[in-house]
């Protein structure tokens, strides 16, 4: 073979390695890199007080270009109904979850195995004690909106509350969120001439129905979350509840809106639009870089009174709750 057939063939090769890298170059391009899936577990996802969580993972995912896919269940009441859907999700190819635990989580076994398959975050409540908890979260300082709540209402009472009797009501028994909110109100009230006559849950383990009509007769309910705020402005409409002042924490239109109606004296509201966006961004940091550990993380809350409510600083809290 002489040197320029040699040369020739030589040139060929190389062309057509070139053509081959070319190719592949080019359909990676195309196809990208593969997205990353994060399934979010909401139960009722429907309601309006998940409005401003599912803004912030849509704004965080468009940001990160991860794909975001929102699973709801009316009938998911128990860790056990919610592990089954993350099992089943994981199946399909999620890469991580984001979970906004039911009132039944006290069974954290079967979700500490899931977070050995794929990141988990647990947003909007932990799960177990403190002191035993594994699990990474993203939360607004619960005992402190507690405080808060407790202080507005001295605040407007001249810091004296005298006489005064107060209904603390809340959804579920084993919240660890609504029991550090309580916590925070009795420990801020105490010392301050207020009773607190009850303190009850409408879903425990007693057979006994409880709502705010049969509860005795007080001057002030302290609402821990948005289902009872709402059902406690609902009772006030309605002209259920003998006169008595409404001091809550929600997350809602309906919530503002009684707020804005006259029918409660203050609102407490966590900003769940940074609770979404966190989650995304956490848990896409957990996926892409090496090493990255995950750590809790807190979000903030904003004190809402009928002066204050539609104030320059509020529009975007109120904007990310009406989407």
């Amino acid at each position: 073979m002489n040197n320029g057939r040699r040369s020739f063939i030589i040139t060929e090769i190389i062309f057509g390695i070139l053509l081959i890298i070319s190719l592949i170059y080019i359909v990676y391009n195309k196809n990208g890199p593969k997205q990353e899936k994060i399934a979010v577990i909401v139960p009722d996802v429907d309601e309006s007080q998940w409005s401003a969580f599912k803004y912030g993972l849509k704004m965080a995912a468009q940001e990160y270009d991860v794909d975001i896919v929102i699973i709801s269940k009316d009938n998911m009441e128990t860790v056990n109904d919610e592990t089954d859907v993350i099992k089943q999700e994981i199946k399909k190819g999620a890469d991580a979850v984001i979970v906004k635990p039911v009132a039944d989580s006290t069974d954290q076994d079967k979700l500490d195995q899931i977070t050995k398959s794929v990141p988990v975050m647990i947003v909007g409540d932990t799960i177990t004690d403190e002191s035993e908890n594994i699990f990474t979260t993203i939360e607004p300082d619960q005992y402190g909106m507690g405080v808060a709540l407790a202080n507005k209402l001295l605040e407007n009472n001249n810091g004296s509350l005298e006489g005064k009797k107060i209904g603390i009501y809340s959804q579920y028994a084993y919240s660890q969120a609504q029991e550090q909110r309580r916590q925070g109100i009795c420990d801020t009230l105490d010392g301050s001439g207020a009773q607190i006559l009850w303190s009850v849950s409408k879903n425990s383990d007693s057979d006994e129905i409880v709502n705010l009509q049969t509860q005795r007769k007080v001057d002030i309910i302290m609402a821990l979350d948005n289902e009872s705020v709402v059902e406690a402005g609902k009772a006030s409409c309605d002209n259920e509840l003998y006169g008595a002042l409404i001091y809550g924490i929600g997350n809602s239109t309906e919530a503002i809106y009684y707020l804005d109606a006259r029918w409660m004296e203050c609102l407490i509201v966590p900003d769940e639009f940074e609770a979404g966006y966190k989650s995304v961004s956490n848990l896409v940091d957990s996926l892409r870089k090496n090493w990255y550990i995950m750590k809790d993380q807190e979000i903030s809350y904003t004190i809402l009174t009928r002066d204050n409510l539609f104030s320059e600083e509020n529009k975007n809290l109120l904007f990310t709750i009406s989407q």
